[in-house]
């Protein structure tokens, strides 16, 4: 009989389907009314227990069929062989679906464009997995730093945990399993954290971890983050199947970072360079235009030349190739952002691009430039007088 003071047994890993589940359990009850024993049949719902009570009644179901005892112990050892095939078969369709939902959370974070929101996002996606608590963390030269964390249907926890992680920012050091999982570079299962001590004493207060996994998000100059997580809410137990998903998922997360890091600058790049070439670009036409009579000076009226359209308009003298197309873009009615789309450029390039037109033609505002440009476009394509 157990004693009033052991605490309810906490399920390890995920849950068998159900249809399997009640043939699980209804072949055990009739094994142990042939076999004796425990005649209680509720065996756990998770995968580990379930094959172990199974394991068991096969061999002793085995044992008295090769004695010659009665069919039934043959036809109860056929059935429970048969039962704990299916009960294979569920675990790996289980494997298949989990690994799926990697992929899938993985393809979410692609279109991040910043480290930031990515760091912000990885406990949500980490809870696509089946885990209902994520935490990811940065290493900073040995220092732990929580940056983002998710408790499912609880957000003041998640506040409290990285709260307390932060006010703590403890150094790694040899004695907690975190400091493993960034040396050996690998997915980490803690199957016990409040016994083992083996954790980061700040986070396995606040959050009360027990069993949980961590791994380390590697990029391009070593590691630089820690993923954990568990399930708590679920008042289960994770397992070495877990840990073998985590590490999986950990390892898309480092390629993710990677390819985020790159984008980004990427971008500061692509905006440096544009500020360069509009700096030479604004050389040079200050160069062509010295001593040109109708070179515009800034608040002077925009006065169109007399007389029928040169060879080359006033506003076509006045700006450069790309102006001009940022020019017909605004005569289109573009935004800043479309321009930027359409040309391939950043938006604070085309809104550079959009000042210096305003400068160089002396406009007020875009509907002023646009006006003259549209009236240089008129007066060329007005037919000639006879």
């Amino acid at each position: 009989m157990k004693s009033a003071l052991t605490p309810p047994r906490i399920g390890r890993g995920h849950r068998i389907p159900q249809v399997v589940l009640r043939e699980v359990r209804a072949v055990t009850a009739r094994a142990r009314s042939l076999l004796g024993g425990d005649p209680d049949p509720d065996v756990p719902d998770d995968f580990p227990a379930a094959q172990a009570v199974l394991a068991d009644l096969a061999e002793r179901a085995g044992e008295l069929a090769t004695a010659g005892h009665t069919s039934d112990v043959l036809d109860l050892f056929i059935e429970v062989t048969d039962i704990r095939e299916r009960l294979r078969q569920a675990q790996l369709d289980l494997r298949v679906r989990v690994h799926a939902q990697v992929q899938e959370a993985l393809t979410r974070l692609q279109d991040t464009r910043s480290v930031a929101r990515l760091a912000e996002r990885v406990p949500d996606a980490v809870c696509r997995l089946g885990f209902d608590r994520a935490l990811f963390s940065e290493i900073r030269e040995s220092v732990w730093v929580p940056q983002s964390c998710t408790v499912l249907g609880d957000p003041g926890w998640a506040a409290e945990i990285l709260r307390i992680g932060r006010a703590e920012s403890p150094v790694l050091d040899r004695t907690v399993v975190e400091t493993e999982a960034v040396r050996r570079r690998r997915a980490l299962l803690v199957t016990d954290a409040q016994r083992e001590a083996r954790g980061l004493p700040c986070l396995v207060e606040a959050a009360r971890l027990e069993s949980y996994v961590v791994a380390p998000v590697v990029g391009d100059d070593g590691v630089l983050g820690l993923v954990h997580a568990d399930r708590k809410v679920q008042g289960r137990q994770v397992d070495e199947f877990d840990r073998d998903v985590f590490g999986t998922f950990a390892q898309g997360l480092g390629i993710a970072f990677r390819r985020t890091v790159l984008v980004e600058r990427l971008q500061s790049l692509r905006t440096e360079v544009g500020r360069f070439t509009m700096n030479i670009a604004d050389a040079m036409d200050r160069i062509l235009s010295t001593g040109h009579p109708a070179a515009p000076v800034i608040g002077d009226p925009v006065v169109p030349p007399p007389g029928p359209v040169p060879a080359r308009s006033f506003v076509e003298s006045s700006l450069t190739p790309r102006q001009l197309e940022v020019l017909r873009l605004m005569g289109d009615g573009r935004t800043n952002a479309a321009i930027a789309t359409r040309l391939t450029i950043s938006e604070d390039t085309a809104k550079s691009h959009v000042k210096q037109i305003l400068r160089k033609l002396g406009a007020a505002n875009r509907a002023e430039a646009v006006s003259l440009f549209l009236r240089t476009q008129q007066s060329r394509s007005a037919p000639e007088p006879a």
